[in-house]
């Protein structure tokens, strides 16, 4: 053999296996048929635009086949028949979308894998079409926003355009200026009534931490009071009740008397047992014995009553702060009824304020011969400080409660308002109505920070311009 024919045949093998290696790497047909290790699987396309045969299969970014038909049906979708290995495994609800390689790239089939454990598609199965965004989609898209933004230009063009246009902005902005001059305004008089508020804070503060120590004093000094009074009535209804229970016991053993007495008679003769037999004297018996079930009844009710009885003690102290002093308050409340909705209210009243008494004096000048050449009028106003009492009639009607009665000394009446639960009252008290020149009136609202602790504040003396004064306190309660 020549070296020409033996240079020829390695060319031609050379050529032969890079051929054979370029055509196992896209997994075309050979020479010789098509490949036997795959299987086939169609699916349907409303459209295929771009798809070509031969293309490329994926899953999950992976080659694992490629197109080998095209077809239309005869519902006018695109079929399109796939070669996928054999290693490859597809089940009934895996879908097929079409895909770009970005903008510009080839289009290629993307897979899905199915639910795991689901039926497994053969060869010649079909499977489900996805929905994928074609690039014409997007490209539909983005021209209708496009047109929307070049709409939304013309209409801002068409507003700010002109002398009209320069106008309105104009006045927009001096809006704006003016806007946002007075939210400075705003802010500036905000930060000084928070520096106010935040220094009425701080004298209450320091007013309460004052007055905390003496009410704490007081309340512990109430209830070590309460709690021998309350020990020293058990102690008597006790012996209340021994005594009931030994006067029931009498009352048993005479009806026992009774008893053998009637069947002594009932079984005798003579005028006691006539006597004893006649309708008259048993209605008579009958009727005393009534009136001892009564007077039991009556009396099983007010020990009931007495034992239901809520009483209520506190403690209320309240500084004034145009005088800076305060008003301390004693109160017990006596509920008079099963539910408590009246009751008797005493309080005890340390007044270190005091209401306002006006006197007026007359100083008259005369002449020797006792005409009077001048009059000199003095008003002076003197405090009327000292312990008071007030002792007062209370019913309850919903959320409203009405008293009545002697109130600090003077007759006088009140009326209490919870809106929405106990722990919130408005109260609106009137008293003195025979003084000049105007009767005394006080508002106070409550708020119950506990069950034991509450807070208040109020006006005092409302209907007079010279002693009109706010006032801040708090307090302590207690129910047995």
């Amino acid at each position: 053999m020549s070296t020409e024919l033996k240079v020829g045949a390695v060319v031609l093998f050379a050529i032969a296996a890079a051929s054979g290696f370029i055509l196992n790497m896209n997994d075309t047909a050979n020479f010789f048929g098509p490949p036997t290790d795959v299987y086939r699987v169609s699916v349907s396309f409303d459209s295929a635009s771009g798809l070509g045969r031969d293309a490329t299969v994926r899953l999950a970014g992976v080659y694992v086949g490629r197109v080998e038909d095209i077809v239309l049906s005869d519902i006018g979708q695109a079929v399109v028949t796939m070669r996928i290995d054999n290693g490859v495994t597809l089940r009934t609800d895996s879908t097929a979308s079409v895909s770009n390689e970005g903008m510009l790239g080839e289009k290629f089939l993307e897979l899905t894998s199915g639910t795991p454990g689901g039926s497994v598609v053969t060869d010649g199965g079909s499977i489900l079409p996805g929905a994928p965004v074609s690039i014409d989609q997007m490209v539909l898209v983005m021209n209708n926003i496009a047109a929307d933004a070049q709409e939304m230009a013309t209409a801002m063009r068409n507003v700010l355009g002109g002398e009209a246009g320069e106008t309105r902005m104009a006045a927009i902005l001096d809006n704006t200026e003016l806007l946002v001059r007075q939210l400075g305004e705003i802010t500036r008089r905000s930060q000084e009534a928070i520096a106010g508020s935040l220094a009425n804070t701080e004298e209450l503060t320091a007013a309460l931490a004052e007055s905390i120590p003496a009410m704490v004093e007081n309340y512990q000094l109430f209830v070590s009071e309460a709690t021998s009074l309350v020990s020293d009535n058990e102690a008597g209804v006790t012996d209340t009740i021994e005594e009931v229970r030994g006067l029931i016991a009498d009352i048993d053993r005479s009806f026992l008397q009774l008893e053998e007495i009637s069947q002594k008679i009932n079984t005798g003769d003579g005028t006691a047992a006539q006597l004893i037999n006649t309708s008259e004297t048993i209605d008579k018996v009958n009727e005393t014995i009534e009136t001892i079930d009564d007077s039991l009844a009556a009396f099983d009710s007010f020990y009931n009553r007495a034992s239901q009885t809520q009483f209520t003690a506190g403690l209320r102290s309240e500084w004034y702060a145009n005088d800076e002093a305060t008003k301390n308050y004693f109160a017990l409340r006596i509920g008079l009824s099963e539910n408590n909705t009246r009751g008797f209210i005493i309080e005890l009243v340390n007044d270190n304020i005091g209401f306002p008494v006006v006197g007026t004096f007359l100083t008259d000048t005369l002449s020797p011969t006792g005409e009077l050449l001048d009059r000199v009028t003095t008003r002076v106003t003197s405090r009327d400080e000292r312990f008071k009492f007030s002792a007062l009639l209370a019913a309850q009607f919903n959320k409203f409660q009405f008293r009545g009665g002697l109130m600090e000394n003077e007759a006088g009446v009140g009326i209490d308002y919870s809106p929405v639960s106990d722990r919130v009252s408005f109260t609106l008290e009137g008293w003195d109505f025979g003084r000049n020149p105007d009767p005394h009136l006080k508002f106070r609202g409550q708020f119950d920070v506990w069950d034991r602790l509450f807070l208040v504040a109020g006006a005092d003396d409302l209907l007079s311009t010279d002693f009109r004064q706010f006032f801040v306190g708090a307090g302590f309660k207690f129910r047995r």
